[in-house]
């Protein structure tokens, strides 16, 4: 199967197409078709090996994917690594189906940005209706979801900050009531 593999540590130039056999899934694996697959900043850290964790080689980054399971379900999956692949093993608990009319691009969204986002407004800040909410990098993957998922839940007002005029124009297109840029660091 072609896949994107990495044999030493650095930047893009690292990440190498190249043809691997298929991932064998274990008792409990599932073994997905990719169709596509998230690309985020922990896979950026893992090939330049300053992770949460060390990285080990050789790896095939890529920690989440959407694609056909073997039984035919749509499914998107976090993974531990090897979503840069045409196949990848995904497990039960990390692995979700997705409904028809959900696209691809919208599930890998959703499965780790989207539930960051709701987990943010949900549990840590626990957003009751009508009360105001401030959304840090408004324009990014978790902030504009932030935003939406606020105005959703009732917030009587969303504040977005972001860096740049068109970051804050997103945010107001998609609901914020305010934008704001902080000031450059003293």
């Amino acid at each position: 199967m072609r896949a994107i593999q990495i044999t030493e540590f650095g930047g893009p130039e690292v990440l190498v197409p190249t043809e691997l056999p298929d991932p064998e899934p274990g008792p409990d694996g599932i073994l997905v078709e990719v169709s596509r697959a998230g690309i985020n900043y922990a896979d950026t850290h893992q090939a330049e090996n300053s992770y949460l964790a060390p990285s080990s080689l050789p790896m095939v980054p890529g920690g989440e994917i959407v694609g056909r399971a073997a039984d035919g379900r749509r499914v998107v999956a976090v993974l531990g690594g090897g979503g840069y692949a045409e196949r990848a093993v995904a497990t039960p608990g990390t692995t979700f189906d997705v409904p028809d009319g959900v696209s691809d691009e919208a599930a890998l969204a959703l499965v780790v940005q989207g539930t960051t986002a709701w987990v943010l407004l949900r549990r840590s800040v626990r957003l009751d209706p009508g009360e105001s909410v401030v959304v840090h990098a408004a324009a990014g993957g978790v902030g504009t979801l932030a935003v939406q998922l606020a105005k959703e839940f009732g917030a009587g007002r969303v504040i977005a900050v972001a860096s740049s005029q068109a970051k804050r124009d997103l945010a107001l297109d998609l609901g914020a009531d305010a934008s704001w840029t902080p000031p450059p660091p003293t």
